[in-house]
């Protein structure tokens, strides 16, 4: 009995960790401004990183960065966030939600920022419109306040989307097949 407590506490845990993932600000207007930062942030840090990834960016259809807080217990995560997509052609911006469910074998608490990059105009609009992406994923990660190392593979069911993770902090350590939902945020969509 005292087993199944304690894990019904985890659980309920990992669920409350995992619904903490909103932008910061009092108006739609500052919650925009936090999500376009986040972005800013997370591109500059990508290209630091990656160089090449600034050409896959600019060359793009379009692209998404979005921040998330993920964990996992043993054989079930979860995960939210918030962020942005960018269609390349006008430069218009459209903030999105994302919701994620796992399973597979691991441990992990994560606050990581994730960029997609579309390579293909229906792939693109579809994610804006419809917004589901299925993927096997492995991780292992340690990272706390800059230090730290973080390693991540993502098996992409469609080629026409590339996906890069940056890993701000927590840790992790698993093999899981996940299902994300994405939708457009009402709330910051309206202008």
């Amino acid at each position: 009995m005292k087993n199944r407590t304690v894990l019904c506490l985890l659980l309920a845990c990992l669920f409350l960790v995992a619904g903490c993932a909103r932008p910061q600000g009092d108006t739609p207007e500052q919650k925009r401004e936090y999500v376009l930062n986040m972005a800013d942030e997370t591109l500059a840090e990508l290209y630091a990183n990656n160089p090449e990834a600034r050409q896959l960016v600019e060359r793009s259809v379009g692209y998404a960065v979005f921040s998330d807080i993920n964990t996992q217990l043993l054989y079930f995560g979860t995960g939210n966030g918030y962020g942005v997509v960018t269609d390349n052609s006008d430069g218009f911006k459209t903030y999105m939600r994302m919701g994620e469910a796992s399973a597979g074998l691991g441990v992990a608490l994560m606050n990581f920022r994730e960029v997609i990059i579309f390579n293909d105009e229906s792939v693109f609009s579809n994610f804006v419109t419809e917004g589901w992406n299925f993927g096997a994923q492995g991780q292992a990660a340690a990272k706390y306040q800059g230090s730290g190392a973080a390693a991540s593979g993502e098996v992409p069911l469609d080629s026409a989307v590339l996906v890069y993770q940056i890993t701000k902090s927590g840790i992790a350590l698993r093999a899981t097949f996940s299902a994300s939902k994405y939708w457009l945020d009402s709330d910051l969509n309206t202008y």
